[in-house]
């Protein structure tokens, strides 16, 4: 290709839109606003019926027939009762099991043996492992865990596989 090379994809600013581009959209808004303009036709009757029929331009109902309109939402109106309900007593169990689990008593504090016993590390490791300002725990397939150094872990992330004995097992 010995042609100008464009950015794609092609950009359209305002100044270069081809002349079907502003009809095009010239009927899509046309086309939206009537839809809009059918879909709420009763409302445009009660808001714009009475000054119409003075004018002359024609017999509005304008009559606003709030039974019927009342009648047909009143089951998404119960619905909607229904669901704000069911949220609100949600709600307040779960303000009663908040409440009861905070006016309850701590649990007792596990030493350092009974912690070490069920995370599977021996209890010198476990209180090397706290000592730590930044750790990182590894857990292989049957939950025994292993605990690094933030550091030793990141140089065998990136690339150093020595083993260490640093580690805390």
């Amino acid at each position: 290709m010995t042609g100008p090379q464009l950015p794609w994809p092609p950009l359209i600013v305002a100044t270069n839109q081809p002349r079907w581009m502003r009809w095009r959209d010239f009927f899509l808004t046309f086309a939206m606003w009537m839809l809009f303009a059918i879909m709420l036709e009763t409302e445009f009757e009660l808001f714009a019926g009475p000054h119409l029929e003075r004018l002359g331009l024609g017999d509005w109902d304008t009559e606003a027939h709030w039974d019927d309109f009342f009648g047909r939402l009143a089951p998404f109106l119960r619905t909607v009762a229904a669901l704000v309900s069911a949220l609100v007593v949600s709600g307040m169990f779960t303000m009663v099991r908040r409440r009861r689990a905070l006016l309850g008593s701590a649990p007792v504090p596990l030493d350092a043996a009974q912690q070490a016993l069920l995370a599977g590390l021996e209890e010198r490791a476990l209180i090397e492992a706290r000592e730590l300002p930044i750790a990182v725990v590894e857990v292989d397939a049957e939950g025994r865990h292993v605990v690094h150094p933030r550091e030793l872990a990141l140089s065998q992330a990136l690339g150093d596989q020595r083993p260490s004995s640093k580690a805390l097992t």
